[in-house]
């Protein structure tokens, strides 16, 4: 983040035309919070070097206050906190289980990233290292390159301050849950400290038949020449996750109407369909290396790094409903019909067996950072290189045994294990990217400015999947290179007043899922071109009450085009469409203090999509699948009699979604979503503090995860209960 935190909203009012700028040397925490008014932090990604006000696109943040408060374990719970994001789940063959999120209704499969460099693999990720959660709403190709189209997700990590800090904290409560973490941060001398995060954690969800989890990771790092022209941070993440994988609960469909899952029409929500090898076993080793460097007091360049493995054994249980032996009607011969009208219909597993997957991911991005004056004109220049490779390399074996079919109102099968025959199809990805980026921000007056930018990108692709120990079936090159412009106007009235419009565009180069959907790897994939995104933004960003309070609007207009879709002609193949998806609509938001008090979380959006073109006539006009029309949260705290022995700090969180369509025909729906949390925090001592967190405090049946024909019932009404001690 070298500079970023440097150019602060209003500073082109305080920098005289012929002035010389200067950039500080990045701030170190030493005492004291971070901001509650997230509008004024930094966005901790190099190519962005500006505060959260000051950058032209809606961005959330969820700050660590809040993350502590609402005792967060994952990336999932955190994002809960922003409108417009929704989970979905994959299939069995598809290995897309673990965090897979739409960002206003477009797949960020590939777009969750760590300090700014991608987070490779596809796994449920913990919180124990995160210090805040952004997202960064429209197409990022100049960031963050190929495939971001509704926005990208950037975590920023806990790292080494020169203050000493020693904070363990142990969780207990229902499903039943037990978690421990550990933050120290130790100053060595005046420009070097450590940090050591540590995470374990053994747990049910309450209310959801046989849903484990059990997993622990260690994240030590170290920091070398803060407060000083020349910073180093090494950080080493090794996580290991043991969980079981829902594969969801059936959607079913009456006679006439819209499909819905089956615990709307009375099954019971805790029933499990699958059986004992349905885990995800994961092993994540990431090193990541951040350099800085201050050459002038105009000139900054940093340079990150980051190398990942990830290995994986994971097992999935799809479904499908079976049909009757005994036809009475039509209607009895569905399994829906069975069921609603009494009946105990079988329940068919399907999809491809298990795999084990071995990825490795490393990305290099160089970033230079310049401001200068020339004549009565101010500049920020912004240019680099940003290169990655990633080889993934996937074996699938066949269950040695039919999986056995069960009763959908009381399964059974949880308690079966099923062996594995031989291997029987193997796949391996490389791809290989270089991107150009550049972009240059000029003041035309003290509050006015324009900036454009683009990123070229050269990517390529080489496929390859057969049966072990014979020729190979699919062999697949693709190269392709493309350009993904930004451009946009900025006015800054007064420091506290940010009014923009923003023009941005990514690219999803064909290739991208062959790993994950294999139905794409054809012989006419070498022909497809990338998918082309674009977002148009207007929007504002206002502090209020001495920066404490921050308010952002939004409207805004995404559009994708040049889409994959399944031939029609030709089930399970892919082929280049003119098809086109569009999403517009806008977000309001609220972040900060009221009063010293009186903190708040808040957000609202509106998302209107359509699609409007598609090579499937009866699919144009509706709505895009998983996007909901509404969605809002709101996190809220108070603090009583704060700084006596009688204190306490109330809080209320409200998560609301609208129902969802499942598929592009619109003929399955997901109902909303609504949970009502609730906070109670008291502070025994200066060290100790004690915290109960309610979460679906109304027991309401919610979705967490949607596919097409299934979605995964979310956790019933829990309570936790914590006990942090600092030093």
């Amino acid at each position: 983040m070298a500079g970023g935190a440097a150019l602060a909203p209003g500073f082109a009012q305080e920098l005289a035309p012929n002035a010389t700028p200067t950039i500080p040397v990045p701030e170190v925490a030493v005492t004291g919070a971070a901001p509650a008014n997230q509008l004024q932090v930094p966005t901790g990604v190099s190519r962005l070097p500006s505060t959260v006000q000051d950058s032209p696109q809606t961005i959330n943040v969820v700050p660590q206050e809040i993350l502590q408060q609402q005792n967060a374990t994952t990336l999932e719970q955190a994002l809960r906190n922003v409108p417009g994001i929704t989970s979905t789940i994959g299939e069995g063959g598809g290995g897309v289980s673990g965090d897979q999120f739409r960002i206003r209704g477009f797949a960020a499969q590939n777009d969750i990233n760590v300090d700014g460099l991608r987070d490779y693999g596809s796994y449920t990720r913990d919180a124990f290292t995160f210090e805040d959660v952004q997202v960064l709403k429209g197409a990022g190709g100049f960031a963050f390159g190929s495939s971001s189209v509704g926005g990208a997700i950037n975590i920023n990590s806990k790292s080494p301050t020169l203050e000493n800090r020693y904070l363990g904290t142990i969780t207990g409560g229902m499903g039943p849950f037990i978690r421990g973490t550990l933050d120290l941060n130790q100053r060595i001398n005046e420009t070097m400290a450590v940090r050591l995060n540590v995470m374990g954690q053994s747990s049910n969800l309450v209310d959801r038949q046989d849903q484990t989890t059990d997993r622990w990771g260690v994240a030590p790092s170290i920091a070398l020449g803060l407060g000083t022209p020349t910073t180093l941070t090494v950080e080493y993440l090794h996580y290991r996750d043991r969980s079981t994988i829902d594969g969801g609960t059936p959607v079913i469909t009456p006679f006439t109407g819209v499909g819905r899952p089956v615990p709307e029409y009375g099954l019971n929500r805790s029933l499990f369909f699958g059986v004992k090898n349905d885990i995800d076993d994961v092993n994540v080793d990431r090193v990541t290396a951040r350099l800085s460097h201050r050459f002038t007091n105009w000139l900054t360049v940093t340079n990150d790094f980051r190398a990942t493995w990830v290995d994986r054994h994971t097992a999935l249980t799809p479904l499908s409903c079976g049909t009757s032996q005994v036809t009475l009607t039509l209607f009895n011969a569905s399994c829906s019909g069975q069921f609603l009208n009494g009946g105990n219909p079988l329940v068919n597993p399907g999809g491809p067996g298990p795999y084990s997957q071995q990825s490795f991911g490393i990305q290099n991005v160089t970033t230079a950072v310049a401001r200068f004056n020339t004549g009565p004109l101010r500049h920020e220049l912004v240019g680099g290189v940003d290169i990655f490779h990633e080889d993934v390399d996937r074996t699938g074996y066949p269950y040695a045994q039919t999986r056995p079919s069960f009763l959908l109102r009381n399964p059974s099968t949880q308690s079966t294990y099923l062996p594995l025959g031989a291997a029987n199809n193997q796949r391996s990805t490389d791809a290989t990217s270089l991107g150009l980026f550049l972009n240059e921000r000029l003041w035309l007056l003290p509050t006015l400015s324009i900036y454009g930018g683009f990123r070229w990108t050269d990517y390529d692709l080489d496929y390859k999947a057969g049966t072990p120990g014979q020729a190979l079936t699919t062999n697949v090159s693709l190269s392709r290179n493309f350009w993904d412009p930004r451009a946009g106007v900025i006015w800054e009235p007064t420091p506290s007043q940010t009014y923009y419009f923003s023009y941005s565009t990514s690219s999803t180069p064909p290739g991208t899922y062959f790993t994950t959907i294999p139905s794409q790897a054809t012989a006419s994939s070498t022909a497809f071109e990338p998918e082309r995104n674009t977002n148009y933004e207007v929007g504002a960003k206002i502090s209020l009450f001495e920066q404490r309070l921050g308010l952002t609007a939004a409207l805004f207009r995404s559009e994708k085009n040049n889409a994959l879709a399944q031939d029609p002609n030709n089930v399970g193949t892919f082929i280049q469409t003119a098809d086109r998806q569009r999403i517009q609509g806008f977000e309001i938001g609220a972040t900060g203090r009221i009063t010293p008090e009186w903190n708040v979380l808040a957000s609202y959006s509106y998302l209107n999509s359509e699609t409007t073109s598609s090579l499937t006539p009866v699919n144009v006009g509706k709505r895009v699948q998983f996007v909901p029309d509404n969605a809002a949260t709101l996190w809220t705290t108070y603090d009583i009699a704060r700084d006596t022995p009688y204190n306490a700090t109330v809080g209320l969180g409200v998560v609301w979604r609208g129902p969802v369509y499942l598929n592009q025909a619109n003929t399955a729906e997901a109902p909303s979503n609504f949970s009502l949390d609730a906070l109670v925090q008291h502070r025994i001592n200066e060290n100790l503090t004690l915290r109960v967190n309610g979460y679906n405090l109304t027991d309401r049946t919610n979705y967490a995860g949607l596919f097409g024909n299934r979605v995964v019932v979310a956790a019933g009404r829990t309570v936790l209960v914590s006990v942090a001690a600092e030093f």
